[in-house]
């Protein structure tokens, strides 16, 4: 009630705790390809949240509106995606060349004196 007398009907920009709100809520990189990733995570945890409560909860109505809430979780999530996959060749998703360094790994699946390989592009295998 104290925020409809103080704000009248324009929105209050306050967190949960009643907080305002700051650009402090805001991470940017600077780096379009590693904030379009960092948001498709975001979505991706919002819809966790989401799935758990849905299948917590009985009452129809408010299965209704998490129903809602999932389904713009995932369109934000195809947007970001169709905007990275526009972009995905460029900034810090360029290939710079890939050293042979890079492409070494150890194999803990097999330890002996074969644990460390040198692959190209594949991952270990694990048989």
């Amino acid at each position: 009630m104290q925020t409809h007398v103080l704000l009248g009907l324009n929105p209050g920009l306050i967190n949960s705790s009643g907080y305002s709100w700051t650009a402090d809520y805001v991470t940017v990189t600077g780096d379009f390809c590693a904030d379009l990733l960092s948001n498709i995570a975001s979505e991706q945890r919002a819809k966790v949240v989401y799935e758990y409560l849905y299948r917590q909860i009985e009452d129809a109505k408010v299965r209704e509106t998490i129903d809602f809430l999932l389904n713009r979780e995932e369109a934000h999530n195809q947007m970001f995606r169709d905007a990275f996959n526009k972009v995905q060749e460029t900034g810090s998703n360029r290939d710079f060349g890939t050293t042979k360094a890079a492409k070494m790994y150890f194999s803990m699946s097999n330890p002996g004196p074969n644990a460390f390989a040198s692959g190209e592009t594949h991952a270990p295998s694990f048989k």
